[in-house]
């Protein structure tokens, strides 16, 4: 991502929180010690006592108590999170899913994630029905289960259109995949009235209208997967990518709330909903700025990788949040930190896409 994650992320987000607060490992060190037979405590101890002085070793047992409580507590809570996500559901659905008889809409599945993630579905058997306003690759063109919908999803006529088709054509879809987005790079005061008014339709505004279009056959058998694609911008916001971080914060409130509607409005908590939050990925979206992250080294996801956590996640037949790369999970929490933690989070994002004409 930015500089400053690369600084600060390996003890924030990274491996090395990741082994200290792993319970398992930690439970079982502490037991060694504790509890083990002398030979091994007695080798334990001298083994430490190789790495840190002397007068600390003593402290080591009080140590590892604190790690193994924090890991159960994380462990307790990521627990808690997945049953939440899922109206409080502690096991999954998969006996009401069958893939050969599923039916999927990807919007924007001509390139990028969306591609590979109506490759990704395809291979399950599930029928995939792409809508988009570019053409349909040709390496999706010789398959009998996609079928291609050319459509303006900006327009709420021709989405419902393009619903009834596909109704006609393949059935009811019970898997919508809101991935169409677009992105520009460029500052608040570059921005014309006219991207600013297309990228909210495109990215925000299209999501009521293709929910309104397929969600009411999910309702009415309590029974469907919608997945927002959002972005690690749903939670960073900055500079050069203002109207684009916009819209990503805003698609994610329209998620939460659509997701309390299904279970307080609808009567339908059966219906999933994943939230999937990417950080950069190497897609046409990126073109205007992937410069700036080449010269800063920034890591940069493929849209396989994406995709391929998407279509796991369907088939889980649990609904979540995905923020990928996972270790960078944490930063959904951010905006509850402390501002200077914050302020420099952004910062060194920034700088990934929009090179600071002062320096």
């Amino acid at each position: 991502m930015s500089s400053i994650i690369k600084h600060v992320g390996p003890f924030l987000f990274g491996p090395v929180q990741n082994v200290a607060l792993n319970p398992v490992l930690t439970g079982a060190l502490l037991l060694a010690l504790t509890q083990g037979p002398p030979a091994i405590r007695e080798r334990l101890l001298h083994r430490v006592a190789s790495l840190v002085d002397n007068t600390r070793v003593l402290g080591l047992a009080k140590t590892l108590k604190w790690l193994f409580a924090l890991g159960l507590v994380a462990r307790v809570n990521r627990v808690l999170n997945t049953a939440a996500l899922n109206a409080w559901r502690w096991g999954s659905e998969k006996k009401r899913w069958d893939w050969k008889k599923e039916v999927a809409v990807v919007t924007g599945g001509c390139s990028g994630i969306g591609e590979a993630i109506v490759k990704g579905l395809m291979k399950k058997g599930i029928k995939v029905a792409v809508i988009d306003i570019q053409p349909l690759p040709d390496g999706l063109q010789s398959y009998a289960d996609v079928k291609f919908y050319q459509c303006d999803i900006t327009s709420s006529p021709a989405v419902q259109e393009a619903a009834d088709w596909i109704r006609s054509d393949l059935g009811s879809p019970s898997i919508l995949v809101n991935n169409a987005g677009i992105a520009l790079a460029h500052t608040i005061l570059d921005t014309s009235d006219e991207w600013l008014h297309k990228i909210f339709d495109v990215n925000l505004l299209s999501n009521f209208t293709t929910v309104k279009a397929f969600l009411p056959d999910m309702i009415a058998k309590n029974k469907g997967h919608i997945v927002t694609v959002a972005s690690t911008g749903s939670f960073v916001s900055v500079a050069g990518l203002v109207d684009y971080s916009s819209t990503k914060a805003g698609v994610f409130a329209f998620h939460e709330g659509l997701n309390q509607e299904l279970k307080h409005r609808y009567a339908a908590p059966a219906v999933l909903t994943t939230s999937v939050h990417p950080n950069w990925v190497r897609t046409p979206l990126v073109k205007s700025w992937e410069n700036s992250l080449n010269k800063t080294k920034s890591d940069v996801l493929t849209p396989k990788t994406v995709a391929d956590a998407i279509v796991n996640q369907i088939l889980s037949c649990r609904g979540g949040q995905l923020i990928i790369p996972g270790n960078l999970a944490k930063l959904s929490g951010l905006r509850g930190w402390t501002n200077w933690l914050q302020e420099l989070i952004r910062d060194g994002t920034s700088e990934a896409v929009y090179e600071n004409p002062s320096k």
